[in-house]
């Protein structure tokens, strides 16, 4: 898992935005949500690269020290 962990990140935002589209693309406001078209795929597709690449590439926020009370 810790070789995993530098890229959960850009993981879960790869997933995400593929299952919001493929989601939205089943209803019935899309195409009588009987199929996933063509346009519907390579929206997914792009917005789960797009997404992935901006989380991997964001750095993370520095870690404050702990404070001892």
């Amino acid at each position: 898992m810790r070789k995993l962990s530098p890229y959960l990140k850009a993981l879960v935002g790869f997933v995400a935005p593929g299952a919001v589209v493929i989601g939205s693309s089943v209803l019935d406001g899309s195409d009588g949500g009987s199929t996933i078209t063509a346009a519907e795929l390579v929206t997914a597709g792009v917005a789960m690269i797009v997404t992935a690449a901006g989380v991997y590439g964001a750095r993370n926020a520095p870690t404050r020290p702990e404070v001892e009370g």
